[in-house]
């Protein structure tokens, strides 16, 4: 298979490198053709313009920027170029309404397309264990599975290229959230004495009981394991002693805030997972 990849950034780098890796035929395209050289050293092909590269490959991956971006690359360029039949698959992290822009305009080609931001880090894209998360029609999907399955270790069918962006970046929106919690509790102990991998390794052991939730979550299953009434007790005595060593920690304060509305309104006596399902349901 012959796999062209407009954008030679770190991750369409990487993908190319480990495609080549697995004797796939690469070719590559970049706004800023410095940024192929190390691509073109591991044996990619270079062209000097997107829409040649469309018309020799079998696969195009767009690995871009923004919506800004896709408008003008993918949108104004990749598909007006794509062959009826060929496979298109935008991998740069998008709006929701983009990647629905971009399927439309394939579909009106009759070019297959998949909406597939993927998960995961620089390292991961270079060894081919991402987490990818595909949206568009079957037909495209089963075109795009082998390859698919060289890019990632983890290959999740949304059926919609509209899920698809809300599910990455709900992703990443968890990240934000993660970290800024991360740094707000690391300070507190911090500030208090405690050493720090063994505050650094509490919170990732914490990190992993939240993930014992999954199919509570899944279930909608909110019968009492750890009370929503108990964390609030916690969250208080928590809050009173970050003031004893005068440390700020808004995102902590946004959360306790909400549990206590939360307990007010009857909430108390189910699990703490309830107070989030609760905010889920009148989204």
């Amino acid at each position: 298979m012959h796999v062209g990849i407009a954008g030679t950034g770190k991750m369409g780098s990487a993908i190319a490198c480990n495609l080549l890796d697995r004797h796939y035929r690469v070719s590559v395209w970049n706004v800023d053709r410095t940024m192929m050289g190390g691509v073109l050293q591991a044996g990619a092909t270079p062209f000097d313009d997107v829409e040649s590269l469309v018309a020799s490959v079998d696969v195009v991956i767009a690995m871009l920027w923004d919506d800004d971006v896709a408008r003008e690359v993918s949108l104004g360029r990749i598909l007006p170029a794509a062959r009826e039949g060929q496979l298109v698959v935008e991998c740069t992290t998008l709006s929701p309404q983009m990647y629905e822009s971009l399927a439309e305009a394939a579909a009106r080609r009759g070019v297959h397309f998949l909406a597939c931001p993927a998960i995961g880090s620089v390292d991961g894209a270079r060894a081919g264990t991402l987490s990818l998360f595909p949206g568009g029609t079957t037909e495209a999907f089963q075109r795009g599975r082998e390859l698919l399955s060289a890019i990632g270790s983890s290959v999740r069918f949304t059926g919609s290229p509209a899920a698809s962006g809300h599910l990455k970046l709900a992703s990443n929106c968890m990240l934000a959230v993660l970290a800024e919690a991360v740094g707000e509790l690391l300070g507190t102990m911090r500030r208090a004495g405690v050493e720090r991998t063994l505050a650094v390794e509490t919170l990732v052991y914490m990190l992993e009981r939240v993930a014992t939730k999954r199919q509570q979550l899944i279930d909608g299953d909110t019968r009492a394991r750890f009370s929503a009434n108990a964390l609030v007790k916690d969250l208080r005595i928590a809050d009173a002693a970050r003031q004893l060593l005068h440390v700020t920690a808004p995102v902590v304060d946004l959360a306790s805030a909400e549990f206590v509305r939360a307990v007010a309104t009857g909430l108390g006596d189910e699990d703490y997972i309830a107070v989030g399902l609760a905010r889920e349901s009148k989204s």
